[in-house]
């Protein structure tokens, strides 16, 4: 403390022993006060603020709206057309749908669905035509699965405003159950009759699929850390923090992220009216004249408040999000560039953080499968694998791969008759377990497939949340070469990854499986081998989401492909702020 009081407070001028100090004006004592490395830091806070309040602020204050993707009106809602580039609403155009269910038996008919809407097609995509919701609401579908019982003709739909059912094949839709809930997954039972349903990434629920309304709770026991990872690779965990879902659990995670993104956009604000409004006060005394001792009294009140508001209180609670905030933020923009060193780079339990140790199952249930005739026995999928109870949620054990080792993530499961599939997207490698236990990993072909971009958080996969952010975003889907060409470049962000097997939902077309990614979908059969492959026909729904607008916006790449490299220097900057900011206020203290 002596030590730190010594180099951030103390004067560094100093008289030699028994020398007569000789007078010193005020203005001299105030250069003494101010010497050394605090004023260094006084100066370097400074200019760095004036240099990027303003781009800091809007970093602050889109990255607090893209991680709120859940949010209906950024997913539906429309950026003007005037403020949005030809190339974006065209990349906007090819990313309608995430999810794809066929009719088993008939190629042509299909849904699609996603925060935008749902729509059927009987001529394989040729028309679609829009679900019409019996009560009116036009919901974000996040999930689509065919009755286990009646199959394609009944569709049970995952919404942000609870179950909805529809008994036509998708022509219309009507409430089911969990009316208001933001239901993230739905999964077929262990009968016939039965539907699992999982509300926010956290809550597991039954319902009887002839009275869905009596949906009863699931009660699960704590995942337990000996089934937590031993370690996890660099860049899941920086995508993690980044996007607020890699600190504590899920809401406390997210607040402080929240807490990080605003606290940007404040401190610029403050922090420029803090430097501004004397100046523009003296300003207007060169005009004006001198005020009076009331008036200098009030304003000299406005800056200790702007002060005490700027450091000792929003600065001081935001440290911690801004810096982790700036630098992951850094290391996502470059996974092109750092990506094998960040997947090669394993970080040991020891020093993750309590997100990654296991414990409740809030905002961490991804996905979940039941199993026919085992009413007591489910396995929930998310970012950390597999785990599997066979006592309906007390116990639980982690699913191996076929390796050996731990699966990895699973954020993505479904179980079509007696085999698991898990869509890896982004996160891994998708395989098709059979009723042998054996993990048959998906083998395609996608050299020459333009994926287009993507983007976070709101994270890691390509499906569901994840696909909000392949580092922050939805992929571009199908379209001529030359157009998806160019979307990608000025739009993409896949940071190296575009043309990769990236799938975001399965669904069964007769013996064989179909794998949604971006705008292709890929035939497989039981063994995960490819058999053909075909361009997806999106619906239309014109317009560039407001999400995706933001997305670009805190990208950068709506004014240039390489805006990174310019994000870099502002983060850079947002973390010199934040050290000589707490420097500044161990000198100051409450002013």
């Amino acid at each position: 403390m002596a030590f730190l009081d010594f180099v951030l407070r103390r004067d560094t001028a100093r008289a030699e022993p028994g020398a007569q100090a000789a007078p010193a004006s005020a203005k001299e004592k105030r250069k003494q006060h101010n010497a050394g490395f605090y004023y260094w830091s006084f100066f370097i806070h400074k200019w760095a603020g004036l240099i990027g309040l303003a781009w800091l602020a809007v970093l602050g204050l889109t990255g607090f709206f893209l991680d709120h993707d859940s949010w209906r009106w950024l997913q539906q809602g429309k950026a003007p057309a005037f403020l949005t580039p030809a190339a974006l609403d065209a990349n906007s155009a090819r990313g309608v749908a995430r999810l794809l269910q066929f009719d088993p038996n008939d190629r042509a008919a299909e849904v699609a669905g996603g925060p935008r809407g749902l729509w059927r097609t009987n001529d394989g995509g040729a028309s679609w035509t829009a679900t019409r919701f019996t009560d009116g609401d036009h919901p974000q579908i996040l999930a689509i699965e065919p009755d286990p019982a009646q199959g394609f003709g009944t569709l049970w739909l995952g919404t942000d405003n609870g179950v909805y059912v529809s008994r036509d094949g998708g022509a219309t839709a009507q409430p089911a159950s969990l009316k208001g809930e933001y239901v993230t997954w739905l999964a077929a039972g262990a009968t016939a009759k039965e539907m699992i349903a999982v509300v926010d990434r956290s809550t597991l629920m039954r319902f009887d699929t002839d009275t869905p309304a009596a949906a009863e709770r699931v009660e699960l026991g704590p995942l337990g850390r000996d089934a937590a990872p031993t370690f996890v690779q660099l860049n899941r965990f920086a995508r993690e923090l980044h996007f607020g879902k890699g600190v504590f659990d899920a809401t406390s995670s997210l607040v402080m992220n929240d807490v990080g993104g605003l606290a940007m956009f404040v401190l610029s604000l403050t922090g420029l009216l803090y430097w501004a409004l004397p100046k523009y006060w003296k300003h207007r005394a060169k005009t004006n004249g001198a005020v009076s001792k009331e008036t200098k009294a009030a304003r000299r009140s406005i800056i200790v408040w702007l002060f005490r508001f700027h450091s000792p209180t929003i600065g001081l609670a935001s440290l911690l999000m801004l810096l982790y905030l700036s630098i992951t933020g850094i290391l996502i923009g470059h996974s092109r560039e750092l990506g094998d060193w960040m997947r090669a780079t394993h970080l040991p339990q020891a020093v993750l953080t309590p997100a990654f140790g296991g414990g409740a199952w809030s905002g961490a249930i991804d996905s979940v499968v039941a199993y026919p005739d085992r009413p007591g026995a489910f396995t929930i999928g998310n970012r950390l694998g597999m785990f599997t109870t066979q006592d309906n949620g007390r116990s639980w054990t982690r699913e191996e791969s076929r390796n050996g080792l731990f699966v990895p993530s699973a954020s993505r499961l479904r179980r079509i008759g007696d085999k698991i599939l898990l869509a890896g997207g982004m996160a891994g490698p998708s395989f098709i377990r059979g009723a042998d236990n054996i993990d048959r990993e998906v083998s395609v072909s996608d050299r020459g497939h333009d994926h287009g971009g993507g983007h976070h958080r709101h994270g890691d996969g390509a499906g569901g949340d994840q696909q909000r952010r392949g580092g922050r975003g939805e992929g571009m889907r199908n379209g001529d070469a030359a157009a998806a060409r160019v979307a990608t470049d000025a739009f993409g962000g896949m940071n190296g990854m575009e043309g990769m097997f990236m799938p975001s939902d399965v669904t069964r077309l007769g013996d064989n499986y179909v794998w949604k990614s971006s705008g292709k979908a890929y035939v497989t059969d039981a063994d995960g081998r490819e058999i053909e492959n075909f361009d997806i026909k999106q619906p239309q729904d014109p317009g560039t989401p407001w999400f995706s607008w933001l997305l670009r916006v805190h990208m950068g790449t709506i004014f240039w492909s390489e805006w990174r490299w310019v994000n870099d220097v502002f983060a850079v900057l947002a973390v010199f702020l934040s050290v000589t900011g707490a420097i500044r206020w161990w000198r100051q203290k409450w002013m």
